[in-house]
């Protein structure tokens, strides 16, 4: 059985989202389907109590990382899938790729003895319409997706068909760098999810 956590939609909740947006057929958007790499392993040495509080940090963090039209669902023990809204495949594969090298570089306290846990992800993307003409489709690229991505290595973003990356460069001194790093974990929003809502707010300060 799985527990439902708040603010999370249930799998059939989910699913008729993506079918009314396929339907819809107006809108481009990104299906990513998360697993949790090596989670059994996780719950046997650690125990349920410290799985089920990797479960909670994992959705913590996803739900920090989203905007207010994006949706997420838990779809198994260990995976969830994450509906980017108005998203381009590069741009799913960025903001993925962000949050899967959060959990990359932190560590988390979990446990009664409050242990440094390292907790990885791997993911799998796909886009409508890009790589796929309906929902079954779409869920079909993104499983597969992620299925590559565990087979070559786990720890990764796959993207379904075609694995181009934008490449980004940016120019920080190393004490903004690490003042960002220190709140993303603060925070639990990714850097670079923390450097579109600044970018944001500049447009709309001197939009007006």
């Amino acid at each position: 059985m799985i527990h439902k956590i708040s603010g999370i939609l249930d799998k059939e909740a989910f699913l008729k989202i993506v079918e009314e947006k396929v339907d819809n057929g107006s809108e481009t958007f990104t299906l990513a389907t998360i697993d949790i790499d090596n989670f059994q392993t996780v719950n046997s040495y650690y125990g349920e109590v410290v799985g089920d509080q990797v479960i909670k940090k994992i959705s913590s963090v996803l739900k920090q990382n989203m905007k207010s039209n994006d949706f997420l669902c838990r779809s198994n023990k260990d995976e969830f899938n994450l509906l980017f809204s108005n998203t381009t495949s590069d741009t799913g594969y960025i903001i993925m790729e962000e949050i899967r090298r959060y959990f990359d570089i932190n560590t988390f306290q979990m446990g009664d003895r409050k242990k440094e846990i390292s907790v990885k992800i791997s993911a799998g993307i796909a886009n409508y319409p890009r790589d796929a003409k309906n929902s079954v489709e779409l869920f079909r690229g993104a499983d597969s997706a992620l299925f590559r991505a565990k087979r070559e290595g786990k720890n990764r973003v796959c993207i379904a068909e075609s694995e181009n990356m934008m490449l980004k460069s940016n120019h920080y001194t190393k004490t903004q760098l690490d003042r960002l790093a220190d709140l993303s974990k603060k925070t639990e929003k990714t850097e670079a999810f923390l450097l579109r809502e600044a970018l944001d707010d500049l447009f709309e300060k001197y939009s007006k």
